[in-house]
């Protein structure tokens, strides 16, 4: 029987010598996986003879049981960790970590699939899907009813999984199978694996319920790549210590091959992606290192300094230099020193901001008037002096704090960089700056804000353009213009009640009204309608329906 066995799983390869040569190969690999499974078993716990896998298997079993503990934990690990997410806290996260029960339903899941008893894959895959739909729901709820709704760094960390997620999900999980077999540790383990799975299952909810199909995609992505690593990883474990020799030796090599071309196709993907950010860091340090490169020679500053990799298009890079002299090519030279060290295209916005004393200002420009002779000197030098004291009396006009002055008397110019902690939104930072230019007639004041979310322009009435949504709208145009945005997108919104269609229709009136101002302003816009977003009517019952008569606008850089 035993030859016929092996007749039937070997094709026939030709001549009696090749036959012979493949069974020889054959039964040396069967002994060499043997002596390996030996050894690993010997090196991480028991051997596979001396491990009750009948007990073992039945304490999975109990603690992978749906019930209502198991929610109730689950959903309180969720709400923790929800809350240390939005306040980017890693002790708060943590701690969510030490009460999160998903160990069990895991464990359950990988022995399952070692030994292929699908009554208890169903159980662990049921447990796992109510634990977190517990999970999603009191993410959204927290997210719903919190008024931090900013994606913090530790939000944005889980949006994109790279190959070290999978790797920290692959160790999470030896070491869960390993204390589970070896019945040592068990709860301690359970915080690794709860770390690699509850954090990522609170982002996704935070993504749903701020609707951002970006962030709760990535994070579903990690979620999904770091449960399947972990239920595979103690697979492979149970499977190593002899769980799985109820099966022939062929389904076994078969298991193993499937085992290994998940872990293949999860590894692509999350490797191409840890490529990815390992350039856009190295990427980023270069653009920070070489920032003040044209500057060399004078004091110079970088204010600040932004570097986005949009998909399929060049890099792109804003900063802000405070400087005693403007480099009239600096934006040249950086762009091309850029595109060499970087080797992509990049769009370069440089920012010079002059903080030079103006009494050498004054200076060069008497030196300049002394050789001219347009004007008596002395007239000239009254006139510098007037450009000079109203010039101080600009700098204590200016009712707000700032972190930048540049004046240039002989332009009659100033460029204002308001402080990062101004108390002054953007409206009240646009009538700052016509109230100085009103006091300073001759003078061209600019205020530079620092890019930030813009108001909703709400209308009172139908698609009605009323004084106060202009007022909204001029001060959203004097923002696009001060960050010198190349255009805009405007989402017009409607409330949920009355007719879809006519709602629908609304809802792009008042997009193109504001798309048509900012566009009489010089600002070139798009309108679309977002009527009937997802999650819509739980969001007006909690904000009320003048949210949803309103348009909002983003800046295109």
């Amino acid at each position: 029987m035993d030859t016929k066995k092996a007749t039937s799983e070997s094709p026939d390869t030709g001549s009696p010598a090749a036959r012979g040569s493949h069974t020889t190969l054959r039964r040396w690999l069967a002994v060499r996986l043997r002596w390996l499974r030996h050894r690993l078993a010997m090196g991480i716990g028991s051997l596979p003879d001396k491990i009750e896998h009948e007990t073992v298997l039945a304490e999975v079993e109990d603690d992978g049981k749906p019930g209502g503990r198991y929610v109730f934990m689950v959903v309180m690990a969720s709400a923790i960790a929800t809350l240390g997410l939005l306040l980017s806290s890693p002790a708060v996260i943590i701690g969510a970590m030490l009460i999160s029960p998903l160990m069990g339903p895991i464990m359950l899941l990988g022995f399952s699939l070692c030994v292929l008893d699908f009554d208890s894959m169903k159980r662990s895959l049921i447990a796992i899907a109510v634990g977190a739909a517990g999970a999603l729901a009191i993410a959204i709820l927290i997210v719903m009813f919190s008024p931090l709704r900013e994606a913090t760094p530790e939000i944005l960390a889980r949006t994109r999984p790279n190959l070290f997620d999978l790797l920290v999900a692959i160790f999470s999980g030896l070491a869960g199978g390993y204390s589970v077999i070896n019945r040592k540790g068990a709860t301690i383990v359970g915080v690794a694996i709860a770390t690699a799975l509850m954090p990522p299952l609170a982002v996704v909810g935070f993504g749903i319920a701020t609707f951002n199909p970006v962030i709760a995609g990535g994070a579903f992505f990690l979620f999904m790549t770091n449960l399947l690593a972990i239920a595979l990883s103690v697979t492979g474990l149970a499977w190593l210590h002899g769980f799985a020799t109820v099966h022939s030796k062929r389904f076994a090599r078969w298991q193993t091959v499937a085992v290994l071309v998940v872990f293949a196709g999860l590894s692509l993907p999350l490797g191409f992606a840890l490529r990815d950010i390992a350039y856009e860091t190295r990427a980023t340090n270069i653009v920070r290192e070489q920032a003040l490169i044209p500057f060399e020679g004078q004091r110079a500053e970088l204010s600040s300094i932004s570097v986005r990799f949009p998909a399929d298009r060049p890099i792109e890079i804003q900063q802000t230099v405070l400087v005693h002299d403007r480099v009239p090519d600096a934006e040249e030279k950086l762009t091309q020193r850029f595109e060499d060290l970087l080797q992509r295209p990049v769009i370069m916005r440089l920012n010079q901001v002059l903080v030079a004393d103006d009494e050498t200002l004054d200076a060069a420009s008497v030196r300049e008037l002394a050789a001219s002779s347009i004007a008596p000197l002395r007239q000239q030098v009254e006139l510098l002096d007037r450009r000079r004291s109203t010039a101080s009396d600009i700098r204590e006009a200016i009712p707000f704090r700032t972190q930048a002055v540049d004046i240039d008397a002989a332009a009659l110019s100033v460029r204002i960089v308001p402080a990062r902690d101004s108390s002054l939104g953007l409206g009240g930072l646009m009538e700052a700056e016509s109230q100085i230019a009103a006091r300073f007639p001759g003078w061209t004041v600019r205020i530079l804000p620092a890019v930030q979310s813009l108001p909703d322009v709400t209308f009172a009435r139908e698609a009605e353009f009323d004084a106060a949504a202009q007022k909204t709208a001029g001060v959203i145009a004097w923002a696009l213009k001060s960050w010198e945005a190349k255009s805009a997108s405007v989402s017009g919104r409607a409330s949920l009640g009355g007719s879809a269609s006519a709602n629908r229709k609304l809802a792009l009136e008042r997009a193109e009204a504001v798309a048509a101002y900012l566009k009489a302003a010089g600002i070139e816009a798009t309108a679309a309608s977002i009527y009937g977003e997802a999650g819509q009517a739980a969001k007006e019952r909690r904000l009320g329906q003048l949210h949803f008569q309103s348009a909002a606008v983003e800046p295109n850089f």
